[in-house]
């Protein structure tokens, strides 16, 4: 009998030990799980922020307002490497959010590098892209309906077929050449205007869109004859 006892009470504390094995085994599984759940949550958080950022980049390299990050080394969190260092503010934290366009508006309400930006879309394109479409997308930073303001969201197809040109075409230095041009004629125009003892017309960041075509058409024809002159007389 006390051999048989024995036997049980053994039987009985290898089972203690197999269940005990088993539901442990069971609690790491769950607990495997969801510690797995939880990283695969942060995993799609994190994919989803990064492409709010890069959405910002696009839409930030388009308007001239941050290089090609392909041009930019950064390290995994966003920091811009220079000489081996790395800056204090992170570009995610700068760039990949809602600005403002910068620039000022001039006396004519416009701001001059924003409407010769749709210049420059049109003779590259074809395509008509308002200058006032352009202000008011970057009016707010939030829809109406309180989802952030993204140019891809369905929302907004001209600025994203406009964002979409730029990036894929990497048109941003072609633009800023662009601009280096009409400033060269405008220089060249100030300057027959001080040699007839004229006062200078000033940047074209002054000009009213009227002068700003005038520009515009000097730079895509030689043989036009430019007269800003009469435009900034007849209160253009």
């Amino acid at each position: 009998m006390k051999i048989k006892k024995k036997h049980i009470l053994r039987l009985g504390l290898a089972m203690i030990l197999i269940g005990a094995s088993v539901g442990g085994l069971i609690l790491y599984r769950q607990h495997q799980e969801r510690v797995r759940h939880q990283e695969e949550e942060l995993r799609l958080e994190r994919e989803a922020e990064l492409e709010i950022i890069y959405t910002y980049f696009r839409l930030h390299y388009a308007f001239v307002m941050m290089p090609h990050p392909d041009t930019i080394e950064m390290d995994e969190e966003g920091y811009e490497i220079f000489a081996g260092s790395r800056s204090t503010l992170s570009i995610y934290e700068f760039h990949g959010v809602y600005r403002e366009l910068p620039g000022s508006i001039n006396d004519h309400g416009i701001k001059s590098w924003v409407y010769l930006l749709t210049i420059f879309y049109r003779n590259e394109t074809g395509i008509y892209l308002s200058y006032e479409l352009i202000i008011d997308y970057f009016s707010e930073e939030f829809e109406p309906d309180g989802s952030l303001r993204l140019y891809n969201n369905g929302n907004h197809p001209e600025i994203e077929a406009f964002v979409t040109w730029k990036w894929e075409n990497r048109k941003r230095d072609e633009f800023r050449e662009y601009l280096r041009r009409i400033e060269r004629i405008q220089t060249t125009y100030n300057q027959g205007r001080r040699e007839q003892g004229l006062e200078s017309l000033g940047t074209f960041d002054h000009f009213s869109p009227q002068m700003l075509d005038a520009l515009a058409r000097a730079e895509a024809d030689p043989d036009y004859e430019l007269d800003l002159t009469s435009l900034q007389e007849a209160g253009y």
